[in-house]
């Protein structure tokens, strides 16, 4: 019985990892925490892909030495933003975390005002390697944004 109990505790100390290590990794972004803060999260070898979306609809694809500059540019757009996770399951090195996400706007950007919130409802499925994430791939889905619903869509 021993036995049992064991592996049972030792695969929910893994599964607590990682998923405390993506809520950990969200906090930080949502945060605003620096850049060096959330690098440490991510392995040398990272890969961010986000598929197509409202926000960037040809989808992108960013690795470690591109993540500097998307970061920064967006902690200067947003006043703020937060994640609100509503599901988090762990397979493995993969964590799969629906959330929904929104940010305040601190600057006009595509002929939205300052002060707006956007919205997204979010599939995120990252993979973890010795607590470090390696790939990150985001489904973003934006309703229409406070703006548009007020004129009837642009």
């Amino acid at each position: 019985m021993t036995g049992a109990r064991e592996r049972r505790d030792c695969r929910n100390a893994m599964t607590s990892s990682n998923i405390s290590r993506t809520r950990e990794y969200l906090q930080a972004v949502g945060a605003g925490e620096s850049f060096e803060k959330v690098f440490e999260f991510y392995a040398p070898d990272v890969v961010i892909q986000e598929f197509p979306n409202r926000v960037a609809p040809q989808g992108r694809v960013r690795r470690a030495g591109d993540l500097r500059a998307a970061y920064e540019q967006g902690r200067k757009i947003l006043r703020s933003q937060t994640y609100r996770v509503q599901r988090i399951f762990e397979a493995g090195n993969e964590v799969a975390v629906e959330l929904e996400w929104s940010g305040i706007l601190a600057v006009a950007v595509m002929g939205l005002a300052a002060g707006i919130e956007m919205t997204a409802f979010v599939a995120m499925f990252l993979t973890f390697r010795d607590g470090k994430i390696v790939s990150q791939r985001n489904y973003d889905c934006y309703p229409p944004f406070a703006e548009e619903g007020e004129t009837g869509g642009r």
